[in-house]
């Protein structure tokens, strides 16, 4: 192929890649002989430590590159780059701007050099000298936006919808209200107004924000539990604004707010916003708040460096990410494993899973980019960005795709699914283990035994108030260990809504003990509460962990005096099974057996947070906590005979919907056409596919039984020790700031890391902030 035989622009819809490497995290900035972007198929390669641009070469026959080189302008000049936040135009207060990315150009940082690269010959000339097809091309190339950035700016694009309240809103008569302060109290900003009577109260204190709130808009509308719609008053402009609906727990859009507003004297045209809104408040906390990073005595804790000690960069809201990555990666296993695996050979390696974490597996455990920063006077480094790997592993989850801020434990369980669906099946065995639930009559003694395959545990933790501040509210909670939380979660339970098969006895227990123990141990403490229907994080300290002792802990199996119930006769095809865990998550929320089981079985039976939204809905049905039972697999969600009637889903797509996401509120709500408007309403982003029940992973009994036997033939070693610990600060796992603390051999000796996105610091043994914030804890056995 010439020069003059490239096309002249880029392909309608091509995604072009100039960030990094595709195979590795070179950077033009960060590899001496820059970045390589193909002119043939816009994706970009480095010569490195591996020639990937040669290797492209090779396998695809691309010869040309566009080669850029950048470098940082010297720093006067740099500094010199400043943002203007004055609005010169109106002389009044300064208008707070709408959250998106920062239009900040990297020709106004470095310095670029680009030339045109043959990698058949290794020759470059100037652009001035190729064609004028390639010059062209490349005066493209470089204008566009890069593929992650594009991703970016799509995933900051929140979208809020209208919910079922703000619908029946009706316009107040007009009235006279003093917008200058909280109707209870003296504060004077963070003031919202209920649109239902103009009532004003102060928003919720920040955590972690100088922003103050007494909660007394929140006060308003749990005395008035039909004013559940409120919006900010420093939020107000022509353009956005930000309102909140208490019932939905979720931001939303108001039809015919303005003439709402009018009616309390309030022209939306006139307004400016002068505060920031609740995704720039969370979004400026989890970018700024530090964990410690200062030692007992007020030193700076010491930044490390070297192979396994490289951090991430954040994203605008990946900390949750980051940090669960950063714990998963400093396992032996993980490490080995991808050591041991080759690039696939594929034309699309942004589309691939496996080649995204070899890439984050040489990234993080090579050592390469952990050096110090020279980008600015920081004694941390750069980071690696995981933009392509954070697009590709969400983008078929409708909230991971998003730049939210996400839970970094259901990212786990997310990340586990994906990747013992498409990876090799080893590398997430050794998180493998079997619980064994046992279920004893205590009138006939008559016991009924189940053995579980599972990969975590979510353990409760016992918040018992010490005292509360009367200023803050801010509870102290009494300190608690791991043994209690085990001996809770194992610890037999009455079991309500069940008789026994045998006597009819409803004195029935419930137990779960280990029948055999993982490699590796991963549990999650549940700190996420109920208050006031609003699930909030309490952060009741837990002494750490280093050692875990389970010896006390192991399931009975069948004791003296007790009688194992005959195997069940009827079709178990046609019982419905609540997802283990999502049902503990549940439980430990408060939310009852009975209702947790129907939530999971009207969602679809695959998480906590889609089942807790659903229980959230249905909180006022007589019938939530009676006894569940499910009907026959053909009348399930998804079953053979589960097609809803052709007017009710066209009934729906009447009012703006999907036929497809319609058939699929439906077929979630039992064909209640009430409860699924009300599910549309909350699952904007839902893409209306069901998936099917029998999956490529779906196991044949024989195959689940052959596991069973494996694990319970392994070696039964009941102790581990502490590896890493995911942190998290603020109210609720879906704000706040994630860490991880991680155990690393540091020259010899043994130290705790503190990983906070690409500040990466020996923590000097000070792991208290893991004791009020410690969310995932992962063990080792003392005997893999």
């Amino acid at each position: 192929m010439s020069l003059e035989s490239l096309p002249s622009s880029i392909p309608r819809g091509t995604k072009v890649f100039k960030d990094d490497c595709m195979y590795s995290f070179d950077t033009a900035e960060n590899n001496p002989n820059g970045l390589d972007v193909c002119l043939s198929c816009f994706q970009a390669f480095s010569r490195g430590h591996v020639n990937y641009t040669q290797q492209h070469r090779h396998t695809r026959g691309h010869t040309y590159y566009l080669n850029i080189i950048k470098s940082l302008k010297p720093k006067e000049e740099e500094d010199s780059i400043v943002e203007d936040t004055e609005d010169s135009n109106t002389g009044g207060p300064t208008k707070i701007q709408k959250l998106e990315v920062k239009d900040i150009r990297d020709e106004d940082i470095y310095d670029f050099k680009y030339s045109v690269y043959n990698v058949d010959d290794d020759s470059s000339i100037d652009l001035e000298q190729a064609p004028a097809n390639v010059q062209s091309l490349i005066s493209e190339i470089i204008k566009s936006n890069s593929s992650s950035k594009e991703d970016e700016i799509k995933t900051w694009e929140q979208e809020i919808f209208p919910c079922e309240h703000t619908l029946l809103l009706a316009k107040p008569e007009p009235r006279d209200v003093d917008l200058s302060h909280c109707g209870q109290c003296d504060l004077k900003e963070n003031l919202w107004i209920c649109l239902h009577c103009g009532s004003i109260g102060c928003g919720r204190q920040q955590f972690g924000s100088t922003l103050k709130g007494n909660g007394h808009g929140l006060a308003h509308f749990e005395q008035n539990p039909d004013h559940c719609v409120a919006i900010k008053l420093g939020s107000l402009d022509l353009d956005n604004y930000d309102c909140y609906c208490y019932k939905c727990n979720d931001e939303v859009k108001v039809p015919g707010l303005v003439d709402i507003l009018l009616s309390y004297g309030i022209d939306l045209s006139t307004l400016v916003k002068t505060e920031r809104n609740l995704i720039e408040l969370n979004l400026d906390q989890n970018l700024n708040w530090d964990f410690k990073l200062d030692g007992a005595n007020g030193e700076k804790l010491e930044s490390v460096f070297g192979p396994d000690l490289t951090g991430f960069q954040n994203l605008g809201n990946s900390c949750y990410l980051n940090s669960t990555i950063q714990a998963l990666f400093s396992l032996d296993h993980y490490k080995e494993f991808f050591a041991n695996q080759d690039f696939p050979d594929t034309s699309k390696p942004y589309e691939d899973l496996l080649t995204q974490l070899i890439k984050i597996y040489d990234g993080l455990s090579s050592g390469r980019y952990s050096v110090p920063s020279h980008r600015k006077d920081s004694s941390f480094q750069m980071g690696l960005r995981p933009s392509t790997f954070k697009t590709l592993i969400g983008e078929n989850h409708a909230e991971f795709k998003t730049q939210r801020q996400q839970d970094a434990f259901e990212f786990l369980l997310y990340f586990l699914e994906q990747t013992s669906k498409k990876l090799d099946s080893s590398l997430n065995k050794p998180f493998n283990f079997l619980l064994e639930n046992k279920i004893k009559c205590l009138e006939c003694n008559n016991v009924k035994l189940d053995t579980e395959i599972v990969d975590n545990m979510s353990v409760p933790v016992n918040d018992v108030v010490l005292s509360v501040d009367e200023e803050t509210k801010t509870k102290t909670y009494k300190e608690v260990t791991f043994g209690e939380s085990f001996s809770d979660y194992c610890s037999p339970e009455l079991l309500e809504g069940y008789k026994c098969p045998n006597c009819r006895s409803e004195d029935i227990v419930k137990s779960i003990g280990f029948k055999s123990f993982p490699d590796t141990l991963i549990v999650n403490t549940k700190r996420i509460k109920l208050e006031n229907w609003v699930p909030v994080k309490i952060d009741v300290p837990i002494t750490i962990p280093y050692e875990l002792d389970l010896t006390n802990f192991q399931g009975s199996g069948l004791e003296d005096g007790e009688i194992l119930l005959p195997e069940e006769t009827e079709d178990k095809e046609g019982k419905f099974v609540p997802n283990q865990s999502a049902l503990d998550t549940l439980l430990g929320m408060g939310f009852s057996e009975p209702g947790s089981t129907r939530a999971l079985f009207n969602t679809g039976n695959s998480n906590a947070e889609d089942a807790m939204n659903w229980l959230f809905l249905h909180l006022e049905d007589p019938d939530l906590n009676d006894p569940f039972v499910a009907p026959s697999v053909v009348d399930q969600p998804g079953g053979r005979t589960s097609n809803p009637p052709q007017e009710a889903i066209d009934n729906l797509s009447m009012m703006g919907f999907s036929s497809t996401l319609a058939k699929k509120a439906l077929i979630l709500n039992s064909n209640d056409p009430n409860a699924a408007v009300e599910w549309l309403f909350n699952n904007p982003e839902d893409d209306g596919i069901i998936e099917s029940e029998t999956t490529a992973t779906s196991e044949s009994p024989a195959s689940t039984k052959d596991k069973i036997t494996e694990l319970e033939n392994k070696p039964k070693n009941p102790k581990y020790t502490l590896k890493a610990v995911v942190c998290h600060k603020g109210s609720s796992p879906h704000t706040g700031h994630y860490v991880a603390f991680v155990k690393k051999i540091i020259e010899g000796e043994e130290k705790w890391v503190l990983f906070n996105d690409e500040k990466v610091v020996d923590s000097a043994g000070d792991l208290s902030d893991a004791v009020t914030n410690g969310y995932v804890y992962i063990f080792e056995n003392e005997v893999k």
